[in-house]
């Protein structure tokens, strides 16, 4: 079945059998935008997933926040840690989750996609504030461009005869999906995070990431920088190779020099280690 006649319908009850973090993800950045938001909202929020606190607890009471006395519930963990770093951890945990799943079809592994979609998200939550964009929207875009990828796999396990990418003869993903799919891995992750309600200004980003050229919104150029950074730091995914150019344009219209990016990234690369080493 070519996913361009999948309905609306059916991708979303796809898309349901993807990890539950990451969708608790896009409503926990949601509720933290709101200004009048309170820690209970938050608890009540991340209690719909009873796996997702009893890590966030653990996490917190990890190494790398050296707590003095150990959180011993979700309140006390939020309290302790603040609602952004909640927001981090919980796209830590949402990166370990997509781990779980294998994407036999795109040759990816999951500690591979785990630290492509971690090292993405806090990168563009760095430069965020470069393009005067939400940290926390910027954040959960790079932590899950990948969701298209998962999405096609799980349709595409239902077809036998088809070629994984790695011995399809293809160049790029875009070619490859194009001629089995009829439909791109960003385009799909694109329907399924606007149904996740995720802000539309933000989600164009994976849309247009592979091709920023020509595109004027600085927030798609952001995810093309970050995710070529990751590809320079041996996490990139294959197939991906081609796609990422560090032109004077590029990092012009992110609103962001050669020089900037480089500090920016290695205070990203920082924030990265403590996210693996809460993870344990």
């Amino acid at each position: 079945m070519l996913a361009t006649s999948l309905s609306d319908a059916e991708l979303f009850a796809v898309a349901k059998e993807l990890p539950s973090a990451p969708r608790l993800l896009v409503e926990l950045g949601q509720a933290i935008r709101n200004p009048r938001v309170e820690s209970k909202d938050i608890v009540h929020l991340l209690r719909q997933d009873p796996a997702l606190v009893a890590r966030l607890i653990r996490m917190a009471n990890s190494a790398a926040y050296g707590r003095a006395e150990p959180a011993g519930s979700i309140e006390d963990a939020v309290m302790s840690v603040g609602f952004q770093e909640v927001h981090r951890l919980v796209g830590a945990v949402a990166a370990t989750q997509i781990s779980d799943q294998k994407l036999g079809l795109y040759g990816i592994g999951g500690p591979l996609l785990r630290e492509n979609a971690l090292f993405v998200a806090v990168l563009m939550e760095e430069l965020a504030a470069h393009a005067d964009e939400d940290p926390r929207s910027c954040y959960t875009v790079g932590l899950l461009r990948s969701i298209g990828k998962m999405a096609l796999d799980l349709i595409g396990r239902r077809d036998p005869a088809l070629p994984p990418f790695a011995g399809s003869g293809f160049s790029t993903l875009d070619a490859w999906e194009q001629k089995y799919w009829g439909v791109t891995n960003c385009e799909i992750a694109e329907r399924i995070l606007l149904h996740w309600r995720l802000p539309s200004d933000t989600v164009i980003s994976i849309r247009h990431h592979y091709f920023p050229e020509k595109r004027h919104n600085p927030i798609i150029h952001l995810l093309s920088l970050a995710a070529g950074s990751a590809e320079h730091r041996c996490f990139g995914l294959p197939g991906e190779e081609a796609y990422w150019k560090f032109t004077p344009e590029n990092f012009a219209k992110a609103g962001v020099d050669a020089r900037g990016f480089q500090t920016v990234t290695e205070r990203a690369q920082r924030t990265f280690q403590r996210l693996k080493t809460a993870l344990g």
